[in-house]
Formats: structure tokens, sequence, C-alpha cells
């Protein structure tokens, strides 16, 4: 089976993707933790892989996943932030979708689903998320946004990682996600089953150092990275800890990316 990975960071005491997972698949969960929190981690599951150091940042924990289970094990493994709950969709009368919270049997379903996109040449993909309208992408929706999870095929990754750049901090994962794209490398995002991550900055993970400033630098220099297939947009947020205060968000063309492969792009032209 598909190995389960969850990075976890000062959120030890409030494990809502581990807990969100039926029993009887934990098994195949590990937790990636610093070494600051290796005891604490123990504690709680008995499967934990310790990272090279303490405050790292989570592109260089991404790095470090993907040579530990890409290069090293060569498996096929999904990676999920720790504060996720998941559920899946279920079409009704009239298209609608209905959410309701995986059991041992859906949650085989989920896994099935991710094999299945694996075997059929998508290396790289996820799981919905409830932050995205599933209207249009279901039950899936190929080259497109992968955020709060991403599944790999350890053996083509291993192929590839030293020709990717993993460490963009505070948008690794769109970073990582535009570079297998334009690599020609499709992606499948499953919308039969979603994740909701709660609000987002919430206690604990990247919140304890992901300030607005530096939010924004990681914005503006995946733009700068992809100025072919991102743009910027600032906003003056009216709630939440940062109101008040200009935010960044980009807007990817991801199918635009998976396209352009072997095509010139204006980056190309002036080199």
């Amino acid at each position: 089976m598909i190995q389960l990975v969850i990075p976890t960071y000062k959120r030890l005491d409030n494990q809502i993707t581990l807990n969100s997972i039926p029993k009887k698949f934990r098994k195949h969960i590990t937790l990636v933790v610093q070494p600051q929190e290796e005891e604490g981690a123990l504690e709680i599951h008995p499967k934990i892989f310790v990272l090279s150091g303490n405050d790292i940042g989570i592109a260089q924990t991404r790095k470090e996943i993907a040579k530990e289970w890409g290069c090293n094990r060569k498996v096929r493994h999904w990676i999920l932030d720790d504060d996720l709950k998941i559920l899946k969709h279920t079409e009704v009368m009239g298209g609608r979708l209905e959410k309701s919270p995986i059991n041992g049997r859906t949650f085989l379903e989920c896994i099935d689903e991710i094999e299945a996109a694996m075997d059929e040449g998508f290396s790289h993909g996820g799981i919905g998320t409830t932050w995205i309208n599933p209207i249009g992408k279901y039950p899936y929706n190929d080259n497109f946004r992968i955020v709060t999870n991403v599944f790999y095929d350890g053996l083509v990754l291993c192929d590839i990682f030293k020709e990717i750049d993993w460490l963009l901090d505070g948008a690794e994962d769109f970073y990582v996600n535009l570079q297998l794209l334009t690599k020609g490398m499709k992606n499948r995002v499953i919308y039969k089953f979603t994740t909701d991550p709660g609000h987002s900055n919430a206690t604990g993970g990247c919140s304890t150092y992901r300030d607005i400033e530096f939010h924004n630098k990681a914005c503006r220099k995946l733009v700068e990275k992809f100025p072919d297939y991102v743009t910027l947009r600032m906003k003056v947020l009216k709630s939440g800890p940062w109101k008040g205060i200009e935010k960044a968000a980009v807007v990817c063309r991801w199918k635009d990316a998976y396209n352009s492969f072997g095509k010139p792009t204006i980056e190309k032209f002036y080199q």
C-alpha cells in the first residue's frame, strides 16, 4: 500500500490528520518531525522520521521527504499536512456534491483512486480541498493546483529529484508542481475526496514563522520563477489576523504550464 507521510511541527498535541485516518491504516503512517520533537512524537505514534535539523522550514522538509521516500525507499507516498480532515464527495440529484467523513471503506477507496492515477501515469497529484469549489472538477481535474496534500510515485520522483529546485519556502508546493508540469509530468487532482484544512494560518505549523512579509515575498518569488504562468494579485484583507494589510495571491495557469512542455517561453527566449 502507498505510504502515508505527515510532516508535523508544534502540533503534537493536536494531530488532526492522524486522528482523521481510520486506525487500521495508521501502521502505514510516518510522522516527520524535527529533532527537537522526536521524543514527544514517539509518545503519540510509533513510526517517525527525524529531519536533519531544527527550524529548517517546510521547503527543506519537503526536499528531505522526497529524497527519503523517493530516492532511498523508491515507494509511492502521499504527503499530508497535519491539520486535515479527509472527506468524501458523493454526487446526488441535480449534480450537487455532498461531503461526509471517511471511514475504513471509503478511505481505502481513496487510496485505490490515488494508486489507479499513478498506474495511469500521473506521477504526482493530490485530492481536492474545501478551499476550492469542486463544481466542474468532480471526479478529477488533471494538471491543476495541488494544495494541502500531494502524492508522488517514488520511482519517477527519484529519476528527476536532482533536476528539481525544492527550496522556495512559502510557495514550495506550487513551485515544485510548476516545475514538474513544465517538464511534461502530468498531475491528477482527485475530487471524489477532499481535505478540510480549517482556517488558514492556524496556530502551530508554518504559522510560527509565516508572517505577511514572508508570505508576500514567497508569492513574488514564484512570479519571478514562472512569469509565463503566474501572475500576482494584491488585496487588503478585511478580517483575520492580517486585517487591513495588503496580502499577495498568485494566479497560476496550471494547464498552460503542462501544455508548454517542449515549447519556447519568454524566459528561454531571453536566455
